[in-house]
């Protein structure tokens, strides 16, 4: 074996412990499920986990593009909690992008569910309990939910994705309409609509599961008191 092989095997070995140890490392008590399945929520709504090709090496990224200052510390304190990281942070306009490189949380993610815009879904395997399924319902909304005065909206294009969120919301008794849309121009993809209009609705939303987003429960707050 020449020199280049032999430190080519060690630098492998080395890596691979490092790894290992982040791995063992990852928090999976009750107080871990809940915030990875929050962490699952935010990067459904308004994120990516990406692996790409390099040539000599794989890149595993994981990026969260909040516009509120809550839900980014939110989120980056259950990152720093789950997996002991910090996510590299940039700011354009008034939207962050909260940026981290790891092998070891994109595998642990991508086993609970798959990510993007058409493919995300809910971590079943991690939402066996109510206060889980609120933790992401939560997370979720405030990443990619609209509220007025009127209502709590959710708009999407994918349907699989949002047929669970739907089975999530009867299943905590929280009434909506669930509709879909299908443009005239054959480019465009069929939308897919959840919609919690009835006041009582809208409060048992605010109660029970909130938002991590300060302007959108402070919007949501108002409009159930008047």
């Amino acid at each position: 074996m020449d020199r280049s092989e032999w430190n080519r095997k060690v630098a492998i070995s080395r890596w691979n412990k490092v790894i290992n140890k982040e791995k063992e490392g990852i928090l999976s008590n009750k107080e871990g499920i809940l915030l990875k399945s929050a962490i699952c929520g935010f990067l459904a709504g308004d994120g990516s986990i990406q692996i790409r090709n390099r040539g000599s090496f794989n890149e595993h990224r994981i990026d969260f593009f909040p516009d509120d200052k809550k839900m980014l510390k939110t989120y980056l304190k259950f990152i720093k909690k789950i997996y002991g990281k910090t996510p590299h942070l940039s700011r354009r306009d008034n939207v962050f992008t909260a940026r981290i490189n790891s092998k070891t949380i994109v595998e642990d993610l991508l086993k609970e569910a798959k990510f993007g815009i058409k493919k995300w879904e809910v971590p079943v395997n991690l939402l066996l309990s109510n206060e889980a399924k609120k933790y992401w319902l939560r997370a979720f909304f405030s990443a990619e939910g609209y509220v007025n005065d009127d209502v709590i909206k959710i708009q999407t294009v994918n349907k699989r994705g949002m047929t669970q969120v739907s089975d999530l919301l009867n299943n905590l008794s929280i009434k909506h309409g669930f509709y879909h849309y299908t443009p005239k121009k054959s480019n465009y993809s069929e939308t897919h609509i959840i919609m919690i209009n009835k006041k009582e609705a809208r409060k048992k939303f605010y109660y029970d599961i909130g938002f991590w987003h300060s302007k959108k429960m402070q919007i949501l707050k108002k409009s159930i008191s008047a």
